[in-house]
């Protein structure tokens, strides 16, 4: 049973965690102010690195669950299953 109790405060960890970052990243559209996005890109199988970009979010795709984060020098599809972090 205490499996089952920690199980339940992980998700709503989560679940509180994902609530924070498409707060702000919503309010990085909607206010245009920039905000630091970690994500994770998948090299082989199990293995990858996670990417690190600052940027106002320009678009958010909701069929496809994308973002478009840009700065002054690059713009980013990122996929929002893949976000570990978000900054503001």
């Amino acid at each position: 049973m205490a499996a089952g109790i920690s199980n339940l405060d992980d998700k709503s960890r989560k679940d509180k965690e994902w609530d924070s970052f498409y707060y702000l990243l919503r309010d990085s559209g909607r206010e245009d102010y920039a905000v630091a996005v970690s994500w994770w890109v998948s090299l082989e199988g199990e293995k990858g690195n996670t990417c690190t970009m600052w940027g106002v979010v320009k678009w958010f795709d909701p069929k496809s669950r994308k973002i478009k984060l840009a700065n002054q020098t690059s713009s980013q599809w990122i996929e929002m299953e893949q976000i570990v972090d978000v900054h503001g």
